[in-house]
């Protein structure tokens, strides 16, 4: 069973939910974009069916309220909790990882926290995020001192483009910093519990204090390079929570003795705003259908049809620097001519959210120039005034 909800369905995701006629929520994102024409289920219908076969994916974080407030009797309230909730998913972490540092403090004790009583380097978020917002890396003291007022600026503008349940700014993790490669993986648990790896996106950064979304690369290469100990990982995980039928995204560093670090896990969806959709543009691969088959990819095969090509999912978000009152627009051809093969560009309600672009790309490597321009651009050749 979907649910849909904003901020965006793709087309990808919509074709998939038709073509197949998967149950779906009936709320007001899925009226207006399924009309008639889908297999829409009541509120009551659709718990009732839950509680038969409990499987459920959504796109949107924005489906948290509903579970919570419609599926009490089901252990999903508590699973999707233990891992949105990023400080309870380090209390779980804690065995596997005993020494590693994290504490949590409320936004409105930041403005007073002393330094004496943080371990620098440190990365500061809220424990409920979404898409990075919030989120700093802070070298030391000095840093401290400048980004603090930062993070409370940023707070106060965009704790209001979602829900509480998906951003909650109220409460903030601070954490070490993790070491090594960072990925972001789609996948599932089946009905055995055991993992599932879909998708796998390579995420690159423009500098150490770099925390934005903004480059990610995916190649049957990079999948193969990292599934194994991933997979290992994601058993013992699965072990610890007890979860089945349970589709997540989770970010993971990887270091160069092959130690797997989870930065966060994503619960009942894949990548944010559809971006899964890069291994239906990438290898023909539809992370919903495989969810919902609970089918698992044949690499050999998608190797046989795509060979060392490297795909792109590039994230044009919008920076709390950028003057709103002043922005007039975006200019999204000049974006699309900074790629050589675009493959798909999704336009964003940059008013409501805090991002103007999300592009699809084949490039010629992981370091293609054009990868490069865009993961240090400040986007201002993009705004128009």
């Amino acid at each position: 069973m979907f649910i849909l909800d904003k901020p965006f369905v793709s087309k990808v995701l919509l074709d998939t939910v038709k073509r197949n006629n998967y149950p779906v929520l009936d709320n007001d994102t899925a009226r207006e974009l399924l009309g008639d024409s889908g297999n829409l289920l009541s509120s009551e219908r659709f718990a009732d069916r839950f509680r038969s076969r409990p499987v459920v994916y959504t796109n949107s974080e924005n489906a948290v309220a509903w579970i919570n407030e419609n599926l009490m009797f089901s252990d999903i309230v508590e699973k999707v909790d233990l891992f949105k909730n990023k400080v309870k998913f380090r209390d779980l972490l804690s065995g596997m990882f005993p020494d590693f540092f994290y504490r949590e403090v409320l936004f409105n004790e930041i403005e007073t926290l002393r330094s004496k009583d943080l371990r620098f380097p440190f990365v500061i978020k809220p424990a409920v995020g979404f898409f990075s917002l919030g989120v700093y890396y802070v070298e030391d003291e000095t840093a401290w001192r400048r980004i603090r007022p930062q993070i409370i600026e940023e707070t106060l503008k965009v704790r209001d483009y979602y829900p509480d349940d998906v951003l909650n700014a109220h409460s903030f993790i601070i954490e070490e910093v993790i070491e090594g490669t960072e990925y972001a993986i789609d996948g599932y648990y089946n009905s055995d519990g055991e993992p599932v790896i879909l998708n796998v996106l390579k995420h690159f950064f423009a500098g150490s204090e770099d925390v934005s979304d903004r480059v990610y690369v995916t190649s049957v290469k990079i999948v193969r390079e990292i599934s194994e100990q991933v997979h290992k990982f994601l058993v013992s995980l699965g072990r610890l929570a007890v979860v089945k039928d349970f589709p997540f995204h989770i970010e993971v560093r990887i270091d160069d003795k092959g130690r797997v670090v989870p930065v966060e896990l994503n619960p009942l969806r894949f990548a944010g705003w559809c971006c899964t959709d890069i291994g239906f543009f990438a290898y023909g691969l539809n992370t919903y259908e495989y969810f919902a088959g609970s089918s698992v990819p044949d690499w050999d095969e998608i190797e046989s049809r795509c060979g060392d090509k490297v795909y792109a999912m590039v994230v044009v978000e919008k920076s709390a620097k950028i003057d709103d009152g002043k922005l007039v627009g975006f200019d999204y051809e000049k974006l699309r001519n900074s790629f050589t093969k675009v493959l798909e560009l999704r336009e964003s309600d940059f008013r409501s959210y805090n991002v103007f672009s999300f592009v699809f790309a084949e490039t010629d490597s992981e370091d293609a120039p054009e990868l490069k321009a865009i993961l240090n651009s400040d986007l201002s050749e993009y705004l128009i005034y």
